[in-house]
């Protein structure tokens, strides 16, 4: 489907093809031809150039639509009407259709009704065309998510110093209390927390673990006061909550052209993915 804005005539009549194309899926409407290269010859001997050629079939047997395009910035007039006419009577076609850009003057109208010719308007939707909706929407589209959140929890902190005294720490102060050892310098508490916080994420969910570190030759800092001391052990686990969620997306389509059967009062909506709808808020 082509979708470029910067319509011309040429577009203008693989666009209507397409639409007839499309529409007439369901009523066996075939395209014959269409453009420069879609001609009919007359009883008169004269080839007639049609810009769509249809066929259709139905219990009577099979009759042929010419249809003519007109992408004017004016209103179709009546010597339009009675060329397509006059080619109608010379050939075997049986119906004949006219869609224009602009529409149609009275004349054009009342002369087309009286010899059964119908009339529509195919046009582009401008910026003051408040009667129709700009998006279309296509679908939802429903994603049901499940989310698992694993998430390690430290659940305590002992500190043993030399003299076997227990000192609890608080999961909070890990940024404020210092490792010191003179093997590898000072980290934060908050380094070797991370440590433990990697060896819970290997276990089983909701497993209560504990780890000791060696700090035989370490000193911890506090800001209250030093300490020499020879172990931290650390106990946690891995807690999991399971959370579901469902997004609800809405997919639209922009609205191009509306296209009006004039007789038939029936209005169809084309967007630029190529969607053909009926129009119900004319």
């Amino acid at each position: 489907m082509e979708n470029d804005n910067n319509l011309d005539w040429k577009k203008y009549e693989f666009i209507t093809k397409y639409i007839y194309e499309t529409l007439g899926q369901q009523y066996s409407i075939n395209i014959e031809g269409y453009g420069q290269d879609c001609k009919i010859k007359g009883n008169s001997g004269v080839q007639h150039q049609i810009d769509v050629l249809t066929s259709e079939t139905d219990n009577t047997g099979t009759y042929k639509t010419a249809i003519e395009c007109k992408y004017w910035n004016k209103k179709v007039n009546k010597d339009i009407v009675m060329k397509l006419l006059s080619i109608i009577q010379d050939t075997d076609i049986k119906r004949g259709i006219i869609v224009s850009k602009s529409g149609y003057t009275p004349d054009a109208q009342q002369f087309a009704k009286y010899n059964n010719i119908l009339i529509v308007q195919l046009r582009e939707v401008g910026k003051d065309d408040k009667q129709n909706k700009k998006e279309f929407q296509i679908a939802d589209l429903h994603l049901h998510i499940k989310i698992n959140t694993k998430r390690p929890e430290i659940t305590n902190i002992i500190v043993a110093d030399h003299d076997d005294n227990i000192i609890p720490l608080d999961e909070k102060d890990q940024y404020r209390i210092l490792i010191e050892n003179p093997n590898w310098g000072i980290i934060k508490l908050f380094h070797e927390l991370m440590l433990f916080r990697d060896y819970i994420n290997e276990q089983k969910p909701f497993k209560t673990v504990t780890k000791k570190y060696d700090h035989q030759q370490s000193i911890l800092h506090t800001e209250n006061n030093s300490v020499k001391i020879k172990s931290i052990t650390y106990t946690g686990l891995l807690s999991v909550q399971n959370t579901n969620q469902t997004k609800v997306f809405s997919i639209v389509d922009k609205v191009w052209l509306i296209m009006e059967k004039i007789f038939e009062e029936q209005s169809f909506i084309i967007t630029k993915g190529g969607m053909i709808v009926q129009n119900l808020n004319r």
